[in-house]
């Protein structure tokens, strides 16, 4: 822990993260307080989950695109500039009546903000790598992930309060300012980021591409990305279930509010309550176990860690279907623990077993193939829901995590 405080680059590069982080939430929550003030709000929603959703995407683009550059600094910047100017953009048209071309604007530079964003985390990679010694890069992913998690719900209290009092257009502003806050930072820092950008094996010159030969160099690429990772110890079970189990958490409060509406009695005092209950405990889960995998989880294996989820994923279900919501909520809190560790031990698996270069690619393959999971997911709820009642719904989510379960255990046995 005393390495990663006094690791002042990856500290720099910490502070200019969270401070563009402030921003995004900020600008999120104004932007659905802002659909409000419009008739046809349910279309503006829309617009502003489809804007959040395609940079997750376009993940392995942009990962592809961002191993490829020579320039990762000066790239660096320029995504923060676009950053800048884009909401520098949205100042000036906030200020307009609201209406839905408003927000379909509003959206499209949040998009572009964001696949900015998207392209700049993916930049940080072979710097962050090469920062931190592979022997504590759990410890600091793990850091890290508590830290985030635990501001970013300071961040929604703050947003919550400066909407009430702020204009939309000053919000804009403010969220300018914290990507101008964030490019100095990195600009301060150009030459010491510099010298970890040097000699990355790839200086081969650039090269016009039809379309075809990008495609064919994208699928070769991934080809090359998987077959890496697959190489990786216990990382071939791990990718197998994360989405499954992610698909299990992603329906949660979906399923909760959906078997209070049948059964009133399944809450704690109201069914308001219950679902902030829900969000804080899954939260205050994941903050406790990135905490924990600092100081005590260090030794527990991946797939340990993972088949203690899907158990109490299936606890958490059979909750439903026994309709007690105390149950649900243990299961939830203890699931999003166990869930809060495994992403630091994962993501510093990866870091420390491949090349540099690849880094970028394999884990924008990898969140587009997670947040797959979710979407997937919340498709076949929405499915379900036409057709069966809530405790049908958890035996189909309780089968498909038993599976799971059986398949991780199966492949451990196999490997004894």
């Amino acid at each position: 822990m005393k390495e990663t405080l006094k690791n002042r680059l990856y500290i720099k590069i910490l502070v200019a993260d969270l401070i563009s982080n402030f921003g995004d939430i900020l600008y999120y929550l104004a932007l659905l307080n802002y659909v409000l003030q419009i008739e046809q709000s349910n279309f503006a929603i829309a617009i502003i989950n489809a804007s959040e959703i395609i940079p997750i995407l376009f993940s392995f683009l942009l990962g592809y695109f961002a191993d490829q550059n020579q320039k990762r600094v000066a790239a660096i910047i320029k995504t923060l500039v676009v950053r800048i100017a884009a909401y520098l953009f949205v100042a000036i048209i906030i200020g307009f009546n609201p209406s839905l071309l408003i927000v379909a604007v509003v959206s499209f530079a949040n998009l572009i903000s964001d696949l900015a964003g998207q392209y700049e985390n993916s930049l940080y990679y072979p710097i962050s790598n090469q920062i931190v010694r592979n022997e504590v890069r759990e410890e600091v992913m793990a850091f890290r992930q508590s830290l985030m998690m635990s501001l970013n719900v300071l961040f929604q209290a703050v947003g919550g309060v400066l909407i009430c009092y702020v204009s939309f257009r000053r919000l804009a502003m403010i969220n300018a300012l914290t990507f101008a806050v964030s490019m100095m930072i990195v600009v301060c820092s150009k030459t010491e980021m510099q010298k970890y950008c040097q000699n990355e094996g790839r200086q081969a010159p650039k090269e016009k591409q039809s379309m075809n030969q990008l495609f064919r160099k994208l699928k070769k690429e991934l080809a090359d990305a998987v077959r890496l990772l697959w190489k990786i110890p216990g990382i071939k079970e791990t990718l197998a279930v994360i989405p499954i189990l992610n698909a299990g958490l992603a329906v949660i409060t979906s399923i909760v509010v959906l078997h209070m509406a049948e059964n009133p009695a399944f809450c704690v005092i109201s069914a308001e309550i219950t679902i902030a209950h829900v969000a804080i405990l899954e939260t205050a889960g994941r903050i406790a176990g990135s905490t924990l995998t600092i100081f005590a989880f260090k030794k527990m294996k991946l797939t340990d860690a993972i088949k203690i989820i899907l158990v109490f994923i299936i606890i958490l279900f059979s909750g439903i279907m026994v309709q007690n919501i105390y149950i649900v909520l243990t299961a939830l809190f203890i699931a999003s623990l166990w869930t809060g560790c495994v992403d630091p031990k994962m993501g510093a698996l990866i870091f420390n077993n491949l090349d540099k270069t690849k880094l970028a690619t394999a884990f924008g393959g990898m969140t587009t193939y997670f947040q797959l999971g979710d979407i997937v997911s919340k498709m076949l709820f929405s499915i379900l829901v036409m057709c069966f009642t809530t405790k049908t719904i958890a035996g189909v989510y309780i089968l498909i995590t038993v599976l799971s379960l059986g398949y991780i255990i199966f492949q451990d046995k196999v490997k004894k």
